[in-house]
């Protein structure tokens, strides 16, 4: 029923690029009891629960999220975490809750990022849309919040391709740029104290979308597709190939 379960010392991992639907009663991705830094980008989610956040220090960057969030801490359990890219254990923390970086997502209805209101830790966020009810958190300085837009999602599954149909806006990227998303900007996870990193150490810069398309440097478009002009798209999602 679940469809993707980091649990305990997932650190210096990426989850990238991957479709997520139908996963019920559990969720799409469930993060248990690590500490980060890792990396959760160009995912689609479209389950009714997106996300069940038992953990710190995630990074989330254009990501599609359709369902509710779940943020849960455990302050019961001390979990590892480790020197960077070892699974040597430098120490031991529970979780609190916080330490995430939400940048250039789109939430879709249900409860967004509401659940970090009462973060222990600190949040980072910017660049976010939240559409047909989605909640913002209230740490997020300028948020696109567009309560009646219906993106009309809707996943069309054949026996060699599954097709997404979506509808986005052009007008999402006015205003304040939105960041590329680089190692730089996401700066350090609190507890083991390390950068947002590669698995070969090499530094993030997210610039291609979820169908490996360059994005725009100056101002990328919020979610996992990359589209410079808007309107209903229909895209092969699986295998990765985008209609045109």
């Amino acid at each position: 029923t679940r469809g993707i379960w980091l649990d305990w010392m997932a650190q210096g991992t990426r989850v990238t690029q991957n479709l997520l639907h139908d996963n019920g009663p559990s969720e799409d991705l469930f993060v248990e009891v690590n500490h980060g830094p890792f990396m959760v980008d160009n995912n689609v989610f479209l389950s009714p629960t997106a996300l069940f956040d038992m953990s710190q220090g995630g990074a989330y960057v254009h990501n599609l999220f359709a369902g509710r969030t779940v943020r849960r801490p455990e302050l019961g359990r001390e979990t590892p975490f480790h020197p960077a890219h070892s699974t040597k254990v430098a120490g031991l923390r529970n979780i609190q809750g916080g330490d995430s970086r939400f940048y250039n997502n789109i939430f879709v209805g249900h409860n967004g990022l509401a659940p970090y209101d009462e973060a222990a830790l600190p949040m980072y966020l910017t660049g976010n849309v939240f559409l047909a009810g989605a909640t913002p958190c209230q740490h997020e300085p300028s948020p696109v919040v567009l309560a009646e837009f219906d993106p009309g999602l809707n996943l069309v599954q054949a026996t060699e391709a599954v097709q997404l149909q979506i509808a986005v806006d052009k007008q999402w990227t006015d205003g304040v740029p939105r960041p590329m998303v680089t190692t730089d900007l996401l700066g350090m996870a609190r507890v083991p104290d390390l950068p947002y990193v590669q698995p070969d150490r090499r530094a993030y810069r997210i610039d291609t979308d979820y169908f490996g398309r360059k994005r725009n440097a100056d101002n990328p478009f919020p979610g996992p597709f990359e589209s410079a002009e808007g309107g209903k798209l229909a895209l092969k999602v699986w295998p990765m190939d985008p209609l045109q």
